[in-house]
């Protein structure tokens, strides 16, 4: 068994204030709701993906961080199996993906 602690910088990044984005609800047309993701480039920027976390009557507010920015992730793992690797998993240096040869 192992515990892994990945620190925010070390998985999705540090959750990014200026990333948070308040527009006008009508440039997204009909049928927005919280939780959708929207891409947009806002005016030249390289396009990335926004998730609605707020609606208002005219205004929307677009979150481009990860879900999971600024958070700590914890892991525990245990090896229930092993097995030696097949001559073709050596060559390839990485397991069958159905744990096969």
């Amino acid at each position: 068994t192992v515990r892994v602690q990945l620190e925010p910088e070390d998985a999705f990044g540090e959750y990014d204030a200026d990333l948070v984005r308040l527009e006008s609800r009508n440039r997204y047309g009909e049928g927005l709701a919280n939780g959708m993701e929207v891409e947009d480039a806002f005016g030249g920027d390289e396009p990335r993906t926004y998730i609605v976390t707020d609606l208002a009557d005219d205004k929307v507010v677009l979150d481009g961080n990860h879900p999971l920015a600024g958070i700590a992730l914890r892991f525990t793992c245990k090896v229930l199996s092993a097995r030696k690797a097949t001559e073709e998993e050596i060559d390839r240096g990485a397991a069958a993906a159905d744990g096969g040869g």
